[in-house]
């Protein structure tokens, strides 16, 4: 069986654009004139951009500058150095559009004088009601829990991508000239449920189900010093469910509908619900079944599942069907 790597990093998506201006939340300390002396005169400025990403298709993604931009905002916060003190607290960042620039909703915010921040952020600004909760505990390793991921496609129609990014150790003297360059990850990975190039006008699709799938759980984001990249780490957890879609695409994947998923080994257990003639005119439900090699799915891949289905038998193929998002 062979794999096929798409390039993407459900990995990254880069924030390389506009100018973020910031305002910061924390105590201040004065003189006697009272001016400043923790905070500095220069505003925080932040790119906005990705790096790739998924095209957009039913569960809304963000595939690129103006995927973000067309969603208006995100959330952020600025911790001080390898620390879980709040620099700057849950700021909403908003897309302008008339100044081609990213603003902090409540403000400029400003660097501090001396020393570092780090900088956390995930859009949606409102993040979509399966992320139960997202906490920062434990400095440079936030986590995000997930309750109920959508298991059918109906159930997905209207749900938005949760993508989240950490970068660290930033300063004044050095993206206080060049911004910051936030890198959003995709935590989910995804499938792709498609037909074969086989004729299937005389099959009528009732229902597929990828068995056994976990929609719960808790991602970790963490540092990769072997490998120099943030990567997402995920228990997942609760009672296993069946991921269900009514429709499949077409082979070349031109009405593609993508699903999100929890990252995990998927036993590679399908089901198909088809109606088809055995005789006379009336078409007869069919439940075949397929087991397929089990697979791990990593966060920021795609999966693709092409589907054969006759009145013999059903056969999903899997080769060349894993790119990187």
């Amino acid at each position: 069986m062979k794999k096929r790597f798409f390039k993407y990093d459900f990995g990254t998506l880069l924030l390389a654009g506009g100018m973020l201006l910031l305002a910061t939340a924390c105590s201040k300390d004065e003189t006697e004139d009272g001016q400043r002396t923790d905070i500095s005169d220069k505003d925080i400025r932040m790119n906005v951009d990705v790096w790739r990403v998924m095209e957009g298709t039913r569960a809304t993604t963000f595939d690129n500058q103006a995927a973000l931009q067309t969603e208006g905002n995100f959330t952020c916060y600025a911790y001080n150095g390898e620390t879980t003190t709040t620099f700057i607290n849950s700021s909403t960042v908003n897309w302008i559009e008339s100044e081609n620039t990213w603003a902090f909703a409540d403000g400029k915010k400003y660097w501090p004088a001396t020393g570092s921040l780090d900088f956390f952020a995930y859009m949606p600004a409102e993040k979509p009601a399966y992320i139960s909760a997202v906490s920062y505990t434990t400095a440079r390793t936030p986590t995000i829990t997930c309750t109920s991921l959508p298991m059918t496609s109906d159930g997905q129609a209207s749900i938005k991508e949760f993508v989240y990014g950490l970068v660290i150790d930033q300063t004044k003297d050095v993206q206080g000239s060049t911004g910051v360059t936030m890198n959003f990850l995709h935590p989910f990975a995804r499938i792709y449920l498609r037909w074969s190039d086989v004729d299937h006008s005389a099959i009528t699709l009732n229902s597929v189900k990828l068995k056994n799938i976990y929609n719960n759980g808790t991602c970790t984001l963490s540092y990769d010093g072997t490998n120099s990249k943030w990567i997402s780490t995920w228990s997942p957890n609760g009672d296993k469910t069946d991921f269900s879609s009514t429709t499949l695409a077409a082979n070349d994947l031109s009405d593609a509908v993508p699903y999100l998923v929890i990252p995990q080994t998927f036993a590679g257990t399908i089901e198909v619900n088809a109606s088809w003639n055995d005789w006379g005119d009336t078409p007869v439900p069919h439940t075949v079944t397929a087991t397929i090699p089990a697979i791990t799915w990593l966060p920021g891949y795609t999966y693709t599942y092409t589907f054969t289905i006759s009145t013999d038998d059903l056969t999903v193929d899997v080769a060349n069907y894993t790119e990187q998002w």
